[in-house]
């Protein structure tokens, strides 16, 4: 997995944005092989914050691939909280 994602990560490909509902137990996935980010839009139904939250938390698995899950998940809830309406608006439409 190491050498992929090194390899992965050398290409510097754009990364994909995709809705999956049928994404099974989670609420977001980084893929780094394929280089696609995909949220489960039918688990937020219900919070939107909850969306925008995975969202972030999945671009910070991008960016720190080799972060602590547990850092990952403070830095997204400070960075969501300090997000401007207008920088919400424009990771939302990623995902539309």
């Amino acid at each position: 997995m190491k050498v992929r994602l090194r390899k992965a990560i050398a290409m510097k490909k754009s990364w994909s944005h995709v809705t999956d509902n049928k994404l099974r137990g989670a609420y977001g996935e980084t893929d780094y092989e394929k280089q696609r980010i995909r949220v489960n839009k039918k688990k937020h139904k219900k919070d939107k914050e909850l969306l925008l939250d995975t969202i972030v938390h999945e671009e910070i698995h991008k960016k720190h691939p080799k972060m602590k899950e547990k850092n990952v998940k403070k830095l997204a809830a400070s960075k969501t909280k300090k997000m401007s309406t207008k920088t919400k608006k424009r990771h939302y439409s990623l995902y539309a």
